[in-house]
Order: C-alpha cells, then sequence, then structure tokens
C-alpha cells in the first residue's frame, strides 16, 4: 500500500464499516426516558453500597444527586458506566440497551461519558488538540499519525470550544489552563464523543466562585441536547443549577424534588444537610 493509500484509509473523514464499532440498537427514548435504574443493589464484603435503589433519568434532564459520604453516588455511577456489576436489579439505557449485557467500552460507545472529580487532559498538547484526540475515532496508531479533519469535524470542535468558553485558549497548552479550565476542557473531550448522558462527579471542587458561576452556565446549557447527572457537595452549587435533586442515603433514594423541597425535607436535614 502506498502512501497515499494509507493517508486515504486513515483519514478520519473517510469512514469504512468494518472500523466503526457496532452497537446493537439505537438509542430508543419513545418514552422520554432515558436511565433507567430498578432494584438495584449491590454489596462489597457483606456492606451494601446500594440497597434497592430505584432512579428514572428523562431525555435532556439535568439531575443533581447530593447525599453523606457512603451513600452510594459513587457506586450508582459504577454500575451506570459498567464498571462495577449490581448483585440485582436492571439498569437501561433507553428502551431497548441493557447495560448490565454492556462492558465499559459499548457504554461508552454507545452513548454514556463520565467526568471524574480530578481533570485529566494531556497537559503537553493544545486545547485543539485535547478535543482533537478525544474525537470519536479509532484510536490506532496509524490513524492518529496521518488524520486530517473533515470540516464537519473541524466545525464540531469550534461548536464545544465555544459551549466550553474556551475559544481564546484553542493554541494554549493544557498544563497552563486554571483548574476551573481544565475542568471545563474535560467536559468539552466528553462531548466530542457526542455523549447522549453524561455523568459528572463534583465539578466544582477547588474552583473560584467565578469559576463555579461558569461551569453552572455550562451545565445548564448542555441540559435539553444531554441529559446531564451532577454529583455534587456544594448546595450553593447545587442551588444555581435550579434542577430536580435526588438524595441517596445508605445506598437508597431518601428523597427527590427541588433544592427548596428537599432542604425542608426532616430526613435530608437530619441525615445530611444539617452540617450545610
Amino acid at each position: 500500500m502506498n502512501l497515499q493509500a494509507l493517508r486515504s484509509f486513515t483519514d478520519r473523514s473517510q469512514y469504512y464499516d468494518f472500523r466503526i464499532p457496532k452497537i446493537n440498537d439505537e438509542l430508543d427514548l419513545s418514552h422520554g426516558t432515558i436511565l433507567y435504574l430498578e432494584g438495584i443493589t449491590v454489596s462489597f464484603d457483606g456492606f451494601k453500597a446500594i440497597d434497592d435503589l430505584n432512579l428514572y433519568i428523562d431525555a435532556g434532564e439535568l439531575r443533581c444527586i447530593i447525599g453523606p459520604n457512603g451513600a452510594g453516588k459513587t457506586t450508582m455511577m459504577d454500575i451506570i458506566t459498567g464498571k462495577t456489576r449490581p448483585d440485582e436489579g436492571t439498569a437501561w439505557f433507553g428502551q431497548k440497551m441493557n447495560l448490565l449485557r454492556m462492558n465499559e467500552a459499548e457504554i461508552a460507545e454507545a452513548g454514556i461519558g463520565r467526568k471524574f472529580q480530578k481533570p485529566t487532559v494531556f497537559e503537553n498538547h493544545s486545547v485543539f488538540e485535547n478535543l482533537e484526540l478525544a474525537m470519536s475515532s479509532n484510536k490506532n496508531v496509524l490513524p492518529t499519525l496521518f488524520a486530517r479533519l473533515s470540516g464537519e469535524q473541524r466545525d464540531h470542535i469550534d461548536e464545544v470550544l465555544e459551549v466550553i468558553g474556551l475559544s481564546e485558549q484553542v493554541k494554549a497548552a493544557a498544563g497552563v489552563l486554571s483548574h476551573g479550565q481544565k475542568q471545563w476542557l474535560e467536559i468539552g473531550m466528553l462531548l466530542m464523543q457526542k455523549p447522549r448522558l453524561l455523568l459528572v462527579d463534583e465539578p466544582v471542587a477547588g474552583m473560584t466562585h467565578q469559576e463555579m458561576d461558569r461551569t453552572a452556565e455550562l451545565l445548564k446549557t448542555l441540559a435539553g441536547k444531554q441529559s446531564v447527572i451532577v454529583v455534587e457537595h456544594d448546595m450553593d452549587f447545587v442551588r444555581s443549577l435550579q434542577s430536580p435533586v435526588t438524595v441517596l442515603h445508605q445506598g437508597h433514594v431518601l428523597a427527590e424534588g427541588s433544592m427548596e423541597e428537599v432542604q425542608n425535607d426532616q430526613r435530608v436535614v437530619d441525615v445530611y444537610l444539617g452540617g450545610h
């Protein structure tokens, strides 16, 4: 194969059926719900980290998950992303995709993205290059080496840069960004993969108040296009999102409603908000 043919084969604007991972079922949102967790129970060495958890997330919804340490928030996200298998219960992505029959890579490919608390960006690469590297594509060496962006892919990067507010930093190395900007860049890297459900773990830890306000606006902007689950301890930030809140305690749902409703629920005050 000559170099020109090799470049054509590895050009990311060219797609070949055998190079594209297959998901058996398209995401079916005909009932308006994107995530169903029902009767989920997980035990670790006899301790129930999740205990008969029922959670439903609507398409395009922004939902906050709060609760004390040990309430099961991280384990819940591990189940959704395939890192942990429950002992009991069911987990569905839309109407047709059984998450419990899919591995982590298949779940990510189906459209579930997860952002961990600590940002993990390529610090020696530019903001643009970070977004480019995160794009859904064949990550083998040759495609990366000879990759050429299509106009549509460049447009997508520009769109994400605008959403995360880093258009002016496009050529800057990720390592020189502020903590908040790195968090936004990592959210942008997930957006490059066009997720339908985004899990965001404590996004404002260590941020300035200005960065927190910008992060709230960013997450509210994403809602509608994606479903977003935010796990957070900062109650001022949760209030600023103005979204439905689910309170977890001892691995199950203790309360759900608006922030005003849950903060006036005596059970929630007793187990969590009394110290907030």
